[in-house]
């Protein structure tokens, strides 16, 4: 069964506005079904870790923008820091973030499921988005979709080279809901566990 193309751009635009819902089907199977260990829990917390500290990057570079349900875009296209290396990541963080706590887990069968519907939804968040960086942008953003992966970055730049912002502040300040989220269902699995 074949998809048209304005079909995933629907689908993609419920996925995109209802993001912060989607995950709680897993989280319900990991506080029913995980077990979780040391190992376990202490490579789900790294990448949780590393998933927020590419979210936290990735702001300071994109802003407040980066919240928002709606189909509003940043009045530029951002294409650095973060985004010189990959289209989407914020979803690249997103998905350590996810695959963390499914690992936190213990159980293989939940990490699986949740990279399977990671998978799916943000192939459709994705085509929605580049719905309208397309229809925003133009050539631009086409230019730069030719030149920049969109998950997996093919050419990481030196340490010296990466580029840093100034201040982090305005990034922990927009990510401060995640963060919270992050902390509160963090102690809610230990406490399970």
């Amino acid at each position: 069964m074949a998809i048209d193309r304005q079909s995933k751009i629907s689908i993609g635009q419920w996925f995109f506005r209802n993001r912060d819902y989607t995950p709680i089907p897993l989280i319900i199977l990991l506080l029913f079904f995980g077990k979780p260990t040391v190992a376990s829990a202490s490579l789900g917390l790294l990448c949780v870790v590393f998933g927020e500290l590419i979210r936290i990057y990735s702001v300071s570079f994109i802003g407040g923008v980066s919240r928002t349900r709606s189909d509003s875009t940043g009045q530029s296209l951002v294409a650095t820091g973060p985004f010189s290396m990959v289209r989407n990541p914020l979803y690249l963080g997103n998905f350590f973030i996810s695959f963390g706590f499914s690992l936190f887990g213990g159980e293989a069968w939940i990490a699986l499921l949740t990279v399977a519907m990671f998978a799916v939804q943000y192939f459709f968040i994705v085509q929605y988005e580049e719905s309208i960086l397309s229809q925003k942008f133009g050539d631009e953003y086409s230019n730069y979709r030719k030149r920049v992966p969109a998950f997996i970055p093919l050419n990481l730049p030196k340490l010296e080279q990466v580029e840093w912002p100034r201040d982090f502040s305005p990034a922990l300040k927009s990510e401060k809901r995640t963060l919270t989220t992050i902390f509160a269902l963090l102690a809610f699995l230990i406490a399970l566990s």
